[in-house]
């Protein structure tokens, strides 16, 4: 992580924007001014309030009214996850497909944050983010050790053993800790690191453990509702498993029976804006 700081970091303005959202008393001014300082997040922004997603009949070239348009809690999301994709883009497509990860990771999130909404959980919106980031630790692995990485991949595929233990041998750690180091480096809440940090091990998290389950839950139901997936996060999950995930969260029955359509609707639209032209598996 310190090698590769510089090169996989949050742009400043995004940190501060974070912050500026979760303060009550923030205008748009505010949140304008953040991101005017930063000519790239501008940029995104404008593309993603122009883009065919919101179908404006007139092309909008304000800050001010692009936040007024979408919202802020909808401003988050989509820049957090433009951001994000705009810093691994270009990994070579025979090492990982970007848009099945793309997409896997923002129904996670979106899954999170619909869970996180049903158990009415202060900074709901937020686990969109845990989510969204729950495995970008693979990425951090491809971009940065691809050679040492296919080493990896190749004893998962002698049959030797399973792609955590491949990981820890070969490097000393797993894609589920480097991705709970890069949300620490990125300066996020740690409620947030503590979620990524335990997903496949909620019962164990010192702290947080609802929204460490939650992630859980999410990573399990966006695989489902993924065909094909390539590079599950965490297997072995099924729709009939739904029933299942609202006794360990204490929903009430049924709560979940629209949730799929929700969250392919939720995902769909976010994707389309970050992966322009390229098609959802699910």
């Amino acid at each position: 992580m310190r090698d590769i700081q510089t090169l996989v970091s949050l742009p400043d303005a995004l940190i501060r924007l974070n912050a500026l959202i979760d303060d009550p008393n923030t205008r748009i001014a505010d949140l304008a001014e953040v991101i005017l300082c930063d000519p790239g997040l501008s940029a995104r922004l404008l593309r993603l309030i122009n883009s065919a997603y919101y179908g404006l009949p007139n092309r909008v070239d304000s800050i001010p009214r692009a936040i007024n348009l979408i919202g802020q809690r909808t401003l988050r999301d989509l820049v957090f996850a433009s951001s994000a994709v705009n810093l691994f883009d270009g990994l070579p497509p025979e090492q990982i497909n970007m848009d099945r990860f793309w997409l896997h990771s923002i129904a996670c999130g979106a899954t999170a944050r619909l869970l996180a909404r049903r158990k009415r959980l202060m900074n709901a919106d937020r686990l969109f983010i845990a989510g969204l980031l729950h495995s970008i630790g693979k990425l951090v692995f491809y971009s940065q050790c691809s050679d040492q990485y296919r080493n990896v991949l190749d004893r998962v595929e002698r049959g030797e053993c399973d792609l955590l233990t491949a990981e820890r041998r070969v490097f000393g750690f797993n894609w589920v800790e480097l991705s709970a180091e890069l949300v620490r480096a990125w300066r996020l809440p740690d409620y947030l690191r503590m979620a990524v940090a335990y997903q496949l091990r909620p019962t164990q998290a010192p702290e947080y453990r609802l929204e460490t389950w939650i992630v859980h839950i999410a990573a399990r139901i966006a695989t489902d509702l993924q065909t094909n997936v390539t590079a599950n996060p965490v297997a072995g999950s099924s729709p009939q498993n739904l029933t299942k995930f609202v006794r360990l969260l204490q929903l009430p029955p049924n709560s979940l029976d629209t949730f799929p359509d929700e969250v392919r609707q939720a995902a769909t639209e976010i994707f389309a804006i970050v992966r322009p032209g390229a098609t959802p598996d699910f």
